[in-house]
Formats: structure tokens, C-alpha cells, sequence
């Protein structure tokens, strides 16, 4: 008899760490400042390192609110659409960070996945996808200035 109640804490324990661990959705629109460092560029091929800050303006995810971010990565142009990969640091409101890989293939749909976090975001994993939104006008030479949406889904170990 005991052994059955034994089997059923382990059950019970598995299934309380399994609803801890699950998937968050999230959706937010982040508007960005960033500097453009041009290695290489022409008509046909363009190629450039950046480096933008940013913050959330619009978020359905709580947690997401009043979070910031800064992103470094690089780019290039040589087609109808931009390819690129780069790495984005965020911080969120309690102080907790989470660090992810953006990335812009030639083909498909652009990609972000979460690498690493601290306070409660230690152990993210999962990610989504981006798509810019707007572009505003340049401010300074080298400079951008625009908004992207932000959707996907993350896990935290339990």
C-alpha cells in the first residue's frame, strides 16, 4: 500500500513540474534606435554590421511590459530581402534578462530563439518569429529607427 502511495506522489510531482513548465505565449511591438556600420556597399550587394536598443511599446504578454532590449548582429543585401543573423539581450521590468538568436534566412520566415536567462527567466528555451512594421526616417547618417512585432512561445524549466 505504500509503495502505490509513493507512485502516486512521484505522478503527482511529475505532472506539478510539467504544468510549471509550460508554454507562455507571447506578443509584443518593439520600436528600436540602432547605428549601421556599412563594410561593404553597392547597387548590388550591400553588407553591414548594426547595432540597435530599444524598448516594448505594445505587448498581450504582462511580462513583456516596460521590458528593453539591445541587439547587435549583422546584415546584407543582395536580393529582395535583407539576411542576417545577431544576438538581442533583454531586460525586463524585475530585473530579470534573457538573451536570443534573431535570424533573417534568404528563404522563409525570420526566426528568434531563446538562448539563456537569469532571475526567473533562468533556463528559457523555446522562441517564435519578427517582422518589421514600420521604418521611420533617418535621423543621422548610419541610424534607423523602427518598430517590429515579436510573437512565439517560451519555456522555463520548472
Amino acid at each position: 500500500m505504500k509503495s502505490y502511495k509513493f507512485l502516486a506522489l512521484i505522478g503527482l510531482t511529475a505532472l506539478a513540474s510539467a504544468a510549471m513548465a509550460a508554454d507562455v505565449a507571447y506578443e509584443f511591438v518593439a520600436c528600436t534606435h540602432g547605428k549601421a556600420v556599412m563594410l561593404e556597399g553597392s547597387s548590388e550587394f550591400a553588407a553591414f554590421g548594426l547595432e540597435e536598443w530599444g524598448l516594448v511599446a505594445n505587448s498581450k504578454a504582462p511580462e513583456f511590459e516596460k521590458a528593453s532590449t539591445h541587439c547587435v548582429g549583422a546584415l546584407r543585401m543582395a536580393g529582395p530581402r535583407p539576411v542576417g543573423k545577431g544576438l538581442c539581450k533583454w531586460t525586463f521590468a524585475d530585473g530579470a534578462t534573457a538573451v536570443g538568436e534573431w535570424e533573417m534566412p534568404p528563404a522563409g520566415e525570420n526566426s528568434f530563439t531563446w538562448l539563456n536567462g537569469s532571475g526567473r527567466l533562468k533556463g528559457i528555451k523555446g522562441g517564435g518569429s519578427f517582422q518589421q512594421v514600420v521604418m521611420g526616417a533617418t535621423v543621422d547618417p548610419g541610424t534607423s529607427q523602427s518598430c517590429r512585432r515579436d510573437w512565439g512561445k517560451y519555456t522555463i524549466p520548472g
